[in-house]
């Protein structure tokens, strides 16, 4: 068991590590992605409840805008068809606002459920109504996206600060260490965005300027929007710095719609990130790609974890994921370009799933 300042103080060696695994395997299929993963676990364990029975669990699904959500949400419904006999999920969605969130969480205190999952739209909001979960005995599992102080069981996700770290070294490595470079992050006010651009900013040379840092809900039409009034407020832009796909994708096509060269940008396992550096690499000589994936299958990991708890397995209170990195040298392993846009591409699910998925 490693902790997880030995995780930061190996950052892209082991994301590197994380992807020469991957593709030891050919990188054709992801069906075997968890059993395969790194994921590393913290010294401090999370107590076993030992329940018999068929359990309860909740899911407090934060908002399903996106289609990284849809890929998760699917891939826990599965999960769960395949266990029905040992659970029942019910899934709740706070469409994005915090207010909502926390009030779906009580009503699934009030219902009594054993386990309660949950992808936070703030990291500090839910405290309280995860303390009032667990005075009430019931387990909690968040993931995906971090959550403040220790009121919760185990948590499973990646380390976003390691993540943003290795993209902004990326970047920074991509402009030379000088350029002006806007940056985009998710949901206002989520904790994953700021924790991934605290570590993006830790890696920056002093030659890197940062003209702006604006939401754009990792939403690709809204990143368009967004982009579009960055390019008119700065005549100049080197790189764009984003957490998440989407958002790097629609600051692209913004550019492209403005007739402004394509730049160096960081995203995650976006496929269309990934297909839209592909058709325009060759004309757009300084654009390159730096992704860390975020893996869909976050959710089946928390509820398998769920499971052991209750079935009289002690778990690490931390699982910390340790993602694929894919950029300019190997994004072909990884790009699905019969597949749409929308597809995340580390994920459980098969290609003829996504397809009827999305279409």
């Amino acid at each position: 068991m490693k902790n997880q300042t030995m995780l930061r103080r190996r950052g892209a060696l082991q994301l590197a590590a994380g992807f020469a695994a991957f593709a030891a395997t050919g990188g054709t299929a992801f069906a075997d992605a968890i059993s395969s993963a790194k994921i590393v676990g913290s010294p401090e364990m999370a107590k076993a409840v030992n329940k018999p029975g068929k359990l309860r669990i909740g899911f407090s699904n934060g908002f399903s805008g996106n289609t990284w959500r849809t890929e998760c949400l699917t891939s826990m419904l599965n999960e769960a068809k395949l266990n029905a006999d040992r659970y029942e999920l019910i899934v709740v969605d706070g469409q994005g606002d915090i207010s909502k969130q926390v009030n779906d969480i009580d009503d699934l205190i009030v219902q009594n459920v054993d386990a309660l999952l949950c992808i936070p739209n703030s990291g500090t909001a839910v405290v309280p109504a995860f303390r009032k979960a667990m005075r009430a005995g019931i387990s909690v599992i968040p993931f995906n996206l971090p959550v403040e102080g220790e009121h919760w069981t185990a948590f499973v996700g990646t380390d976003p600060k390691l993540k943003g770290a290795t993209t902004g070294k990326a970047l920074d490595t991509m402009l030379g260490g000088k350029g002006k470079i806007v940056a985009l992050g998710g949901l206002p006010g989520n904790s994953y965005t700021a924790e991934c651009w605290a570590g993006a900013q830790s890696q920056f040379s002093p030659g890197i300027q940062v003209l702006a840092f604006k939401d754009a809900s990792w939403q690709e039409d809204r990143a368009k929007v967004v982009m579009a009034d960055l390019l008119a407020a700065y005549p100049e832009i080197d790189g764009i710095w984003c957490d998440g796909g989407q958002d790097a994708a629609g600051a692209l096509k913004a550019m492209m719609a403005a007739n402004r060269p394509l730049v160096a940008a960081t995203g995650d396992d976006y496929n269309g990130l990934l297909k839209l550096y592909d058709a325009q690499k060759a004309a757009n000589p300084k654009f390159k790609i730096a992704c860390v994936s975020e893996p869909s299958w976050e959710g089946v990991l928390a509820l398998r974890t769920t499971v052991k708890l209750f079935s009289g397995v002690d778990m690490p209170k931390r699982q910390i994921i340790h993602p694929l990195l894919i950029d300019s040298s190997n994004y072909q392993t990884f790009m699905k370009p019969n597949l749409p846009d929308g597809v995340f591409v580390d994920t459980l699910l098969t290609d003829a799933q996504l397809k009827k998925l999305f279409g």
